[in-house]
C-alpha cells in the first residue's frame, strides 16, 4: 500500500496509508446498496399513495411528484455529505473497509468539502471517470477529491487498549484528527476540569465521544493524561 506524508498547519509531519481502488470500490459497492434500498423503500411508499389514495394522488399529483424527486436527490446527493460530517470522515461503506476521507493538510474535512466532492461523485465521477484516476494518480484522488483537496486514507489499527505508552506516539496523530471545536472543548476542559461540579459526568461523555471517534477503548485511570497529551 503507498504511503503519504502530510505537513499539518502546525509543521508536524504525519504518516497516512492511501487508501486504494479496491477498498474504495467496495466501500461505494456497500452505500450504493443502502442508497439502493432507500430507493426501493421510495418506491413502495409511492406506489401505495397511488393504489389506496387514488383521488388524493390525481388531486396532488404534481406535489407528490416533487416531493419524490427531491427526496430521491437528497438521498443521491445528501446521502454520503450526511454521513461524512456525522462519522468523522466515514460512510458506512468506509468504515466497513476502514478507509477514511480527509483534508489534504490532515485536518476533518467540513461541509464544504464533503459537498464539493460528492457534487463531483454525482455528476461526474459516477460515469466512471473516477475510478480512472483513483487508478492513474498518485495519491488515489478522483475528480472530486482534486476540487475538493480531500484524499482517503485507510484507518490504522486501534483495536489494541490505548496505555500511557501508548499515548506518546499517537496523541499527535489523534490530535490532527478532531476538528476546532473539538479541541477547543478539550483546552476548556483541561482547564476548568477541578472546579466543575459536573466534571465526572463531563469526563464520561468526552470519553464515549473520542471512543466511538477513535475507535479505541481507553482505562478510565489514564483518562486524564489522554486529555493532557491532546
Amino acid at each position: 500500500m503507498k504511503k503519504i506524508k502530510i505537513t499539518t498547519p502546525e509543521n508536524i509531519e504525519v504518516e497516512y496509508t492511501l487508501a486504494g481502488l479496491g477498498s474504495r470500490t467496495g466501500a461505494a459497492l456497500i452505500d450504493m446498496a443502502i442508497q439502493g434500498v432507500m430507493f426501493i423503500i421510495l418506491g413502495i411508499a409511492l406506489l401505495l399513495i397511488g393504489y389506496f389514495s387514488q383521488e388524493f394522488f390525481k388531486q396532488y399529483y404534481g406535489w407528490i411528484i416533487g416531493v419524490t424527486l427531491l427526496v430521491y436527490a437528497l438521498i443521491s446527493y445528501g446521502y454520503f455529505i450526511a454521513m461524512e460530517l456525522n462519522m468523522n470522515g466515514m460512510t458506512p461503506g468506509k468504515k466497513a473497509f476502514k478507509i477514511r476521507t480527509i483534508r489534504n493538510n490532515g485536518q476533518p474535512i467540513t461541509l464544504k468539502h464533503s459537498a464539493l466532492r460528492n457534487l463531483f461523485r454525482v455528476f461526474i465521477d459516477i460515469f466512471g471517470v473516477g475510478t480512472v484516476l483513483i487508478f492513474l494518480t498518485k495519491e488515489h484522488k478522483r475528480l472530486g477529491d482534486f476540487v475538493a483537496s480531500t484524499i482517503v486514507v485507510t484507518e490504522e489499527n486501534k483495536t489494541r487498549p490505548i496505555t500511557l505508552e501508548g499515548l506518546q506516539i499517537i496523541s499527535e496523530h489523534h490530535r490532527y484528527q478532531m476538528s476546532e471545536e473539538e479541541n477547543e472543548i478539550l483546552r476548556e476542559y483541561g482547564m476548568r476540569r477541578h472546579s466543575m461540579e459536573n466534571c465526572n459526568y463531563l469526563k464520561d461523555e468526552l470519553k464515549k465521544h473520542f471512543n466511538k471517534k477513535f475507535g479505541t477503548q481507553i482505562n478510565s485511570s489514564e483518562w486524564d493524561t489522554f486529555i493532557d497529551e491532546l
